[in-house]
């Protein structure tokens, strides 16, 4: 290294040295990494700057990165105590939800006890970490006997089947503990677990899947073990298996090998944990394998076809688990930083088997096993791979080449395979119409392929008809589509439904048809594509398919029907009048899987005027020139005004409909969780409603829902969710972690691309959240909290800046948020003295509070005096209020001050300040109220302080004391 670079190393260590007595520990952490980037390989130098970005992590409460921290600047400097220290504090923390690093952190304190024998937060480290070692000791010791036994019972030959049952159960008890499920592996439990798999009895089956599934959570070596030991084509024919509970089982075995594996359970491992496993590419490769050729194999059942394709959607897309490790020398050379795991499945043919396994018919050959619902999955992971894959021109166009060549190399095996190869291919374009929509539409366009659409459904042939009738209500979400098939197909699907030769499932198809031509002009209440009262007319012969009908099938159909009538007014009033068609709308959500999403989801929506379209605001003089221009402008029908909304909402609440949505929310497709967030929005609009939402699992579900989806989807649920927090009691509605997991919502809320209403509904959410514990106070601060919400204290705009000021007076109450008020170099304080100048009382309610608690501290009540040139005005103004809340605050803060330094109070005790608290005191002399009572208690606090000071005379008796506003003198302070 050079001494230019040496000097500019040790240039970043002082700045960084500096944020961190500021308290700016995130801009100290960019110094420290930027002094070990400039330093070379075995300066010794280095050693400090890992131990003091270890002390910044610490602060953070990052243990894992201060650990790692800690141990580098050990592998540089061995006996730097103060570097074991911090590793020390690190693993004791870690040690709380991982006990593996408890011994560890115990060697190292006895070591660290060695070179600093006096050290008196040394020596209470290591006795905490003794007392918990001994416990952990005996915990285990209890346990061993536990696991040997239960092990014993589980696998002994001669044990009868009730015993092995009930060893088996207390098998999962035991793994879900680290301590326990560390003996399981050590005695052998893996190998007697395996042989479980093979069981008759369904109960131990299942019972062996899940401890098996508990020992893979957070320990990534010894999942690999396991993988070594069960294999992965065992378990993948578990998968295949047409029972439902064991193919789930293991398809949870699975999930959890791959968030170990790839680390997304968020366990640190370092050392021999560490050291284990190298590379798990090949591995993980052999898995995304092992799921295509499940995929296209017809021995895998209808329901683990549907599991393989939900674990291709959670961990083929790069936020999954794959895409993080995909480390091949494929995936060395062509895809950047371990990303590229969706462009892998591409290039494995994963893409194209998908769209193949979706056009699969009962005639296809292999005819592959598949559930209702495996079209629908296939939908929705098509949209996840497009979604992360398609990021540039260049993907966009490979993955609508692939799509396209797909369904014409269907199309071009007419002549050989006959019909059943067009059948395969209008059936793969309906499920990737379902699915990205702009690739599906794009493949309409191939010649002649609407026609042949039009000419299947004319052919008196069911499942013919019944592929082309699905195809043409998919192809119909476009206008140009939609106007085609009115003009070429209407009477084909008039004719199909009035066939008395058609079954239900073709007619209800037919039907749904109809009824998504009907509603080709959206909510305008001046267009009809049917003659006036048809869509009516309509609703009734769905509304008879969902109440008649036993199959879900049928009434999952006719609900989509009523998705797409409700664009019309006049029908919304006609279900929302009918509560019985409301209550099978919702037991079919109850019941109906996420087939049903969709048709329900969208019917709810349009009920509650949840959409955006024909919302924007029209400018009358716009409108005067479209209408003189002969340009058609929509208008809203009168039956959509807020009143007829409002009763609307009331009503299906009253049903039940909640409970409906909690029931959708399972669905994995974002748009879905889309329509769903905008109908829990319209509903929690009305404060009386939040309550019932969070009673019916509503807040639970909506948490998720905000934090993974669309963006528009995104920020509906945090909205809903913030109504929730704003007027709900946080304990009852977010209790334990859920009030943590509330956080990131509630701060993408915050995001200036965010609407005022949505910033202001946020920072009131936070208000009431920050006020629940120090670890929400924390969550807050964390990603440049304090900035984001800084920044709305000095909004233009009064609501918001009230807003903003309210939570900082929660925030203030934590350590984290007080140490940038102390920190001096900026007007933070000032400001907030300032703001209790304001003519808005809730604002200075607010910042009174604030001050309040800031001047706790008696260095910040050194300075307000130095900063603020009218805090005399200021604290008299605001001390003599009227108002008992705040004048509570200020006379708390002018207790502070008065009881901070006999300088600083000799500085109040000459102004007029004394007068102010003299008049308070015997104005409140006899006042019952509770809060006047706690003013009267701040000022005997302020005056006791002054006469201990000796800056005022003792009073002898209650009215000299009262008195002494016009007798009280300065005594000589020398």
């Amino acid at each position: 290294m050079t001494e230019a670079e040496k000097t500019e190393a040790d240039l970043s260590k002082e700045q960084g040295n500096q944020h961190f007595k500021a308290g700016e520990y995130e801009e100290a952490i960019s110094c420290y990494t930027q002094a070990l980037k400039l330093s070379e390989k075995g300066d010794k130098a280095k050693a400090v700057y890992y131990k003091n970005r270890a002390a910044c992590h610490l602060k953070l409460e990052e243990y894992q990165q201060a650990a790692a921290d800690a141990s580098a600047a050990l592998d540089i400097s061995g006996n730097d105590s103060k570097a074991l220290f911090r590793k020390c504090q690190a693993l004791e923390h870690l040690s709380e939800d991982s006990p593996q690093h408890l011994t560890t952190a115990y060697k190292d304190a006895m070591r660290l006890l060695q070179m600093e024998p006096k050290d008196a937060q040394v020596r209470a480290m290591l006795v905490r970490l003794k007392d918990r070692v001994v416990k952990m000791s005996t915990d285990q010791h209890t346990t061993t006997n536990r696991v040997e036994q239960m092990l014993k019972i589980a696998f002994g030959k001669e044990e009868s089947l009730e015993n092995k049952r009930k060893a088996v159960s207390n098998l999962i008890v035991l793994t879900r503990e680290e301590a326990g499920a560390q003996l399981v592996f050590r005695e052998g439990g893996v190998q007697g677990l395996d042989l479980l798999l093979d069981h008759q009895d369904e109960e131990i089956l299942l019972n062996a899947l899940m401890a098996l599934t508990n020992l893979c959570y957070g320990h990534r070596s010894r999942t690999m073990s396991l993988l070594d030991i069960v294999t992965l084509p065992k378990i993948c024919r578990l998968v295949a298996r047409p029972d439902e509970k064991v193919s789930n089982g293991a398809t949870s075995l699975i999930q959890a090998a791959i968030r170990a594996v790839t680390g997304l359970d968020k366990v640190i491992h370092r050392g021999a944990e560490e050291a284990v496993v190298i590379d798990n590419s090949a591995d993980l490769e052999q898995l995304l394998m092992a799921l295509l050729v499940m995929l296209k194999d017809k021995r895998v059942s209808g329901i683990g076809r549907d599991n393989v394709i939900d674990l291709i959607i959670k961990n083929v897309p790069k936020k999954g688990g794959l895409g993080i490790i995909i480390k091949t020398k494929l995936a060395q050379s062509k895809y950047k930083d371990g990303i590229g795991c969706s462009e892998l499945f591409i290039d494995m043919g994963g893409l194209k088997d998908l769209i193949l396994v979706g056009g699969n018919v009962k005639d296809s050959d292999p005819c592959l096993p598949m559930t209702s619902e495996t079209r629908m999955h296939i939908s929705v992971c098509l949209t996840r791979i497009y979604d992360d894959y398609a990021i540039h021109d260049e993907a966009v166009r490979r993955f609508k080449d692939i799509c396209q060549s797909t369904v014409q190399g269907l199309l071009g095996e007419v002549e050989k395979r006959g019909m059943v190869a067009n059948l395969e291919a209008i059936q793969a374009l309906t499920t990737i119409l379902h699915g990205p929509f702009d690739v599906g539409n794009i493949i309409l366009g191939i010649q002649a392929i609407m026609n042949n659409m039009i000419a299947m459904c004319a052919v008196e042939e069911p499942d013919m008809q019944m592929v082309a009738v699905e195809a043409m209500i998919a192809a119909m979400s476009k206008k140009s589509r939609s106007t085609f098939i009115l003009s070429h197909g209407a009477g084909l699907l008039k004719q199909i439904y009035k066939s008395e030769s058609a079954d239900a499932p073709i007619k209800v198809r037919a039907l749904v048809g109809l009824c998504k031509l009907g509603s080709i002009y959206g909510s305008d209440g001046t267009r009809k594509a049917f003659a006036e009262g048809s869509t009516l007319k309509l609703a009734k012969h769905c509304r008879k398919f969902l109440l008649t009908s036993t199959e879900t099938d049928l009434r999952r159909w006719a609900a989509e029907g009523l998705a797409y009538l409700t664009m019309d007014a006049d029908v919304k009033e006609m279900l929302a009048d009918d509560p019985q068609t409301v209550r099978a709308i919702v037991e079919l959500a109850k019941a109906g899987g996420v087939t049903v999403v969709y048709g329900v989801g969208t019917t709810l929506n349009n009920l509650v005027n949840s959409y955006e379209y024909g919302n924007e605001e029209q400018i009358p003089e716009m409108k005067k020139l479209a209408k003189f221009a002969k340009q058609h402008v929509p208008e809203p029908h009168k039956l959509d005004s807020k009143e007829h909304v409002d009763i609307r909402i009331e009503k299906l609440v009253k049903e039940g409909v909640v409970v409906s949505l909690v029931a959708l929310a399972k669905t994995e497709s974002h748009a879905e969780r889309e329509l769903l967030s905008r109908v829990f929005l319209a509903i929690t609009e009305r404060e009386a409603h939040r309550g019932l939402v969070v009673a019916q699992g509503g807040a639970k579900v909506l948490i998720p829902m905000a934090n993974e989806g669309t963006d528009k989807g995104k920020w509906f649920a945090g909205q809903a969710l913030a109504k929730i927090a704003i007027t709900t009691n946080p304990e009852i509605a977010f209790p334990g972690q859920r009030a943590l997991e509330m956080v990131r919502p509630m701060k993408k809320l915050l995001d200036l691309d965010a609407s005022a209403l949505q910033n202001f509904e946020a920072l009131m959410a936070l208000t009431n959240l920050a006020s629940q514990s120090e670890s929400v106070r924390s969550r807050i601060f964390e990603d440049n909290g304090f900035s984001v919400v800084e920044h709305y204290m000095f909004e233009d705009h009064e609501m918001l800046k009230r807003a903003a000021i309210q939570l900082m007076c929660n925030l203030v109450a934590s350590p984290k948020w007080k140490e940038k008020y102390q920190t001096t170099g900026n007007d933070r304080l000032k400001y907030i003295v300032l703001l209790c100048g304001e003519d808005d009382f809730e604002l200075v309610k607010a910042a009174a509070g604030t001050l309040a608690q800031l001047t706790a501290d008696k260095d910040m009540c050194e300075r307000i005096p130095n900063e603020v040139k009218s805090w005399i005005d200021i604290l008299c103004e605001v001390g003599a209020s009227p108002m008992p809340d705040i004048q509570h605050r200020m006379m708390v803060v002018i207790a502070n001050m008065m009881m901070a330094s006999k300088e600083l109070c000799t500085k109040l005790v000459e102004t007029k300040i004394l007068d102010v608290v003299m008049a308070v005191r015997i104005s409140l002399a006899n006042d019952p109220d509770p809060t006047r009572q706690k003013v009267r208690k701040c000022v005997d606090a302020a005056l006791s302080a002054a006469t201990e000071f000796g800056l005022i005379k003792p009073a002898s008796n209650l009215e000299e004391q009262e008195a002494l506003p016009e007798q009280a003198q300065l005594l000589n302070a020398s």
